[in-house]
């Protein structure tokens, strides 16, 4: 069996998001055409669905980037900004000795 990623739940769970939206649009616009809600109304829901899906994606990505950031460090590997830094540290070292010299 295939181990699931963190990346793979964010991606089924935007997926499912995504479905949910264009049924939800296809509500509203049946709804709208049965006099149910005006347009204005239809447009203000999907205007707040969207939004609340971007915010809501982004909240998932930021909790999926941290646990990974967490797992990276349980496993004792570097990060980009741990090489980052290292890389700092031996430019500076290698000024140092270049100017000692």
């Amino acid at each position: 069996m295939e181990k699931v990623t963190p990346q793979d739940l964010l991606k089924m769970g935007l997926g499912a998001m995504f479905i949910a939206k264009e049924k939800v649009e296809k509500l509203i616009d049946e709804s709208i055409k049965q006099g149910e809600i005006s347009k204005e109304q239809g447009e203000e829901f999907l205007s707040k669905l969207k939004k609340e899906i971007s915010e809501k994606s982004e909240e998932v990505d930021k909790k999926i980037k941290e646990e990974i950031h967490k797992q990276l460090k349980e496993l004792g590997l570097a990060t980009k900004e741990d090489i980052a830094s290292l890389r700092r540290e031996i430019t500076a070292l290698k000024k140092a000795i270049e100017e000692k010299k």
